[in-house]
Order: C-alpha cells, then sequence, then structure tokens
C-alpha cells in the first residue's frame, strides 16, 4: 500500500532552481509560494484551481524562466500546504481577492500579470474587475467564471454535517486517480503516479476535506454579467481545453470578455498539465 507523501516531499523537493517559502499575509492567512526565475523578470502570479496545489504549475516554474518570467504559483487558503481556517465565510470570493492583494503587497508586486486555472481563474478574472490597475496581463484556464459549472451545485447538496464527519483518512487515493483520469485531464494516459500522490498527500492534511466543502458552499461560482465582462479593462488570453468535461462550450462567453483572445488546444480541465510545452510556450509569449 502506498504511504502519502510526506510534506517535506512535496514538489518542489529536489528542485534546486524553484524556492518555496511560506508568506504570512495581513488577512491572517499563511500561504505557502513557489518561485523560480529572475528578479527582475516579468512577474507572474499563477493561482490553482478547487482541490488543487501549486503542483498544478510545476512546468510552469521549469518552462517559463527562460523566457525572462519570474514565475510564482501559490497554494490557496485551505489547499496544499497554505492555510486551512475553519471559521464560516473562510472561503468566499472576497476572502480569496483579499489574499490575493495582501499577497501582492506581500512580495512587493504593484503591477503583475496573473493567470488562474477553474476557480483561480474566477478569482483571478474578478481580481483584474476590481484592479485593473494592478494588472498588466489576465490568463484565464478554463475559468470557472464563464459559464455555469454542474459539479459545485450538484456537491453542495451533501450537508456541511456531513462534511466535518468525514476524516481526512477517508480521502483514498483511488478516488484522486479517478478524479484526475475521469474528470481533470483530457487523456488519462497523461496522468503519472507522481501526479496523483502529489494530489494525495495535501488531502490527507486536517481542514483539507472542511476547506474544500466549504469553498462549495461560499464561493461565488456564477458567471460573470455581460456588463462586468463588457467593463474588463486588461488584455487577456482564455485558454479552453476542448475536451473538458466542467467547462463546456465556454468559447462564446470568453469572446464577450473585453479584449479577450482565445486559444482552443485538445485536453482537458487541466489542459496546462496535459501539453505544458504548447501551453506555457503560447502563455510566455502572451505575457511577454
Amino acid at each position: 500500500m502506498r504511504r502519502p507523501l510526506a510534506t517535506s516531499e512535496l514538489f518542489p523537493a529536489g528542485n534546486p532552481d524553484i524556492s518555496a517559502r511560506f508568506v504570512e499575509l495581513s488577512t491572517g492567512v499563511r500561504v505557502r509560494v513557489a518561485e523560480s526565475g529572475p528578479r527582475d523578470g516579468k512577474p507572474l502570479v499563477m493561482l490553482h484551481g478547487w482541490g488543487g496545489s501549486l503542483y498544478m504549475f510545476r512546468h510552469g516554474l521549469t518552462l517559463l524562466p527562460p523566457l525572462g518570467i519570474r514565475a510564482i504559483a501559490v497554494d490557496l487558503r485551505g489547499y496544499g500546504l497554505s492555510d486551512k481556517p475553519h471559521a464560516r465565510g473562510a472561503y468566499t470570493l472576497d476572502a480569496y481577492l483579499a489574499d490575493l492583494d495582501a499577497l501582492l503587497d506581500a512580495l512587493e508586486l504593484p503591477r503583475t500579470a496573473l493567470m488562474g486555472q477553474s476557480m483561480g481563474g474566477a478569482v483571478a478574472l474578478h481580481y483584474a474587475l476590481r484592479h485593473p490597475a494592478r494588472v498588466t496581463r489576465l490568463v484565464l484556464v478554463n475559468p470557472a467564471a464563464l459559464v455555469p459549472i454542474v459539479y459545485p451545485t450538484l456537491l453542495r447538496a451533501t450537508p456541511r454535517g456531513i462534511a466535518r464527519l468525514v476524516r481526512e483518512r477517508f480521502v483514498p487515493r483511488s478516488l484522486i486517480g479517478l478524479i484526475m483520469r475521469r474528470i481533470a485531464y483530457g487523456d488519462a494516459s497523461r496522468v503519472t503516479e507522481r501526479d496523483i500522490d502529489e494530489y494525495w498527500a495535501p488531502a490527507k492534511l486536517a481542514g483539507y476535506v472542511n476547506a474544500a466543502h466549504a469553498a462549495l458552499h461560499e464561493f461565488d461560482w456564477r458567471p460573470v454579467t455581460g456588463e462586468q465582462a463588457a467593463s474588463l479593462a486588461v488584455s487577456t488570453l482564455v485558454v479552453l481545453g476542448m475536451r473538458d468535461r466542467l467547462i463546456r462550450r465556454a468559447r462564446a462567453s470568453a469572446e464577450r470578455l473585453r479584449g479577450s483572445r482565445v486559444y482552443e488546444m485538445d485536453g482537458g480541465h487541466c489542459v496546462n498539465e496535459e501539453h505544458p510545452g504548447e501551453f506555457y510556450r503560447v502563455v510566455g509569449g502572451f505575457v511577454r
């Protein structure tokens, strides 16, 4: 039987060109950040989706620095090795936006490019709508804010009381593998055993189940309105996986975003992990 990876074994362990540290935010939350690339390079802050971690951007932390980009990935509150608060209201859209604002302050980034996948894409888009002066470029990867998503609605039907009774030891590795192969990736053969281990280990940590369930209830999963889409004042690249099982028929909604460019790829919800070479070549050129 495989054991969960120890926290000391999680990415980017063993990668000397990628540094990892914890950052105390003014919101009272401590988040883990991984960085690579030149300090004077163009900064790009990357936000993962629901249930994920900064491991999602492992390829970007390697492929972006040669393009002159300072790549920065963060474990959002509730996920990875970041804090997992239990208070009601800790996983609202506003809570994540406040964390992001505080993170940019802590990293001394008055302006930066933002990239977000799925739920992280919704956070990045709403941040750009509220704080356009702080965002130089916006990259949205199968973002949650474009079209209605069925899964959060279905999962919200599980009462919070039941979620509290579920202990992290009941999150089996097989479930993580099933989600990755059947939902997250368009091509199941691209999922490695290490990928499953990296996503399974944080799911065993105390507070993860509560955070994931709370986000389903508290986060604003609604698509942006037409008025919001028309008001976007940041140059935006939307990358859509054509085999995404969660974000479907989103091209028309993506094109409603003012000044957006849409790039479709033959991949699933985590298209950036399936085809990193093509993905980061396109993203790197856009950010530069």
